[in-house]
């Protein structure tokens, strides 16, 4: 396991935290605050392998998702919301502890799952330690994957509900009604649409949980089944380390997807991931709709995202794991009513899931943000106050790349010294198709974005940066 680097902590809260520490101490406490509604109910939502385009609200003409529709008409809905690593576990872990996974050794899912015990300032502060110490009554349904420190029995949390499909909704409601003299914290980790790593399995004939599914999609006319991506073709001058990563073992066997797959076998995939995520959208629905109904939908903090997202077909791609905005992008909502104005569309401020989830919650929450996290609370932002000082790029990582996405591009470095990296003018080429690393217009830009990594390599204690760090940028 790796250790924490408390120096690049500090480092980075005093570059980059100052204002918002300002912002925070200005504050009153949040017990007492917000029109009076004293200290707010908190319901985290988390659906698996959703990525940020998979919903009506966002554009999506191809399914209907009106609970998280209405989510964000009376929120704000983030378009620049980054997962920290594009695998579960890792991303799940960084969401609750606020830390980079691979700081902590989680650098996909089976280093996540096998790490035996988190850095104590990192164990202490997880997020359902933090609420329970609060004093919320905290509530844990739904999917875990994470290491031990962080499932719900070691980590904080009074409650534990296992099922993560059409049970949850239920079990979760129940817990939000019961009378308390506390506000309480839930968890409602969602499986779906996550489902879509079967499809391959019934594509070729073989037991499948979505077997159902593709029986349906199968025989329907060709135009009643999602049309390919704009981005379907594979990128110009696209880096080998991403074709040498795909595996043709994996349950969704994404290279063999990439040589084999014709358009209506990828069209049939597609129509089966609408409808995992309106699926699960119906689930999301009955826990707001309980939430409504109890009275409490005024006074509770709702934030939904997901752990990553799913390629979608895009790039003749499926599954996850690549830093491309299908399978790296996340849905990313906040509600509370009354504090933050409904209606808005965020496409301005990069957001970092897996570190700015637990200081958001911390802000609200009245709790000190702890010193050693490197994320920011979008409260301020949601509330629609000017925040001058916001990061001016976000990262994410895996076992093999490093990412750095500022405003208008998207940077990746891979641990192949063969392989390219990665240049793309996100402002211009949104799909990605693109690829400028051997471009003369933009070595200035490169050598930036290299620069930029090298930087947050320093900031958050990255040990394995020699790996992905330009000869010219390792000492800097």
């Amino acid at each position: 396991m790796k250790d924490i680097n408390r120096r690049a902590f500090i480092h980075q809260s005093a570059m980059v935290f100052l204002a918002a520490a300002t912002l925070l101490g200005a504050r009153t406490n949040a017990f007492a605050e917000n029109g009076g509604k004293g200290k707010p109910n908190i319901l985290l939502i988390i659906t698996d392998q959703q990525h940020a385009g998979m919903m009506s609200c966002a554009g999506n003409k191809w399914l209907k998702t009106p609970a998280l529709d209405a989510m964000a008409k009376d929120g704000i809905r983030f378009e620049k919301a980054y997962s920290a690593n594009p695998v579960c576990v890792p991303s799940r872990i960084s969401m609750a502890t606020g830390v980079m996974p691979c700081r902590l050794g989680a650098d996909d899912n089976h280093t996540g799952s096998a790490i035996k015990q988190l850095p104590p300032e990192v164990d202490a502060n997880s997020m359902g330690k933090l609420l329970k110490r609060a004093g919320y009554d905290t509530f844990y349904g739904g999917k875990v994957h994470m290491c031990r420190s962080l499932v719900p029995r070691n980590a904080g949390y009074d409650e534990y509900y296992r099922d993560s499909r059409d049970e949850l909704p239920t079990a979760c409601v129940e817990f939000i009604k019961r009378k308390r003299d506390k506000p309480f914290f839930a968890v409602a980790s969602f499986i779906n649409p996550h489902d879509i790593c079967f499809a391959h399995k019934a594509h070729m004939g073989q037991k499948s949980n979505v077997m159902d599914l593709y029986q349906k999609a199968a025989v329907l006319p060709l135009d009643e089944l999602p049309p390919l991506p704009d981005n379907y073709g594979i990128q110009q001058n696209e880096p080998s380390a991403i074709q040498a990563h795909l595996s043709a073992r994996a349950t969704t066997p994404t290279s063999t997807m990439r040589e084999e797959y014709d358009e209506k076998a990828w069209r049939i995939n597609r129509w089966i991931y609408h409808r995992l995520t309106e699926r699960v959208d119906g689930e999301i629905g009955r826990i707001l709709n309980g939430l409504k109904k109890a009275g409490l939908e005024d006074n509770t903090l709702i934030i939904f995202t997901s752990d990553h997202g799913n390629m979608d077909a895009s790039h003749r791609l499926a599954s996850k794991g690549m830093f491309y905005e299908e399978s790296v992008g996340v849905p990313f909502i906040l509600k509370y009513k009354g504090s933050i104005p409904a209606g808005q569309t965020d496409r301005k401020h990069l957001v970092s899931t897996g570190l700015d989830i637990l200081p958001t919650i911390c802000d609200y929450a009245g709790i000190d943000i702890p010193e050693h996290l490197l994320g920011r609370s979008l409260r301020p932002v949601a509330e629609g106050e000017t925040v001058d000082d916001w990061r001016t790029y976000v990262a994410s990582e895996n076992h093999y790349t490093r990412m750095i996405r500022s405003q208008r591009y998207k940077y990746c470095a891979f641990d192949d010294p063969d392989s390219k990296e990665s240049l793309v003018d996100m402002e211009n080429d949104p799909g990605e198709m693109r690829n400028l690393v051997d471009d003369p217009e933009f070595q200035k830009v490169l050598a930036e974005h290299r620069r930029l990594l090298a930087d947050w390599s320093k900031i958050s204690g990255d040990d394995d940066a020699s790996k992905y760090l330009r000869k010219d940028y390792i000492q800097r």
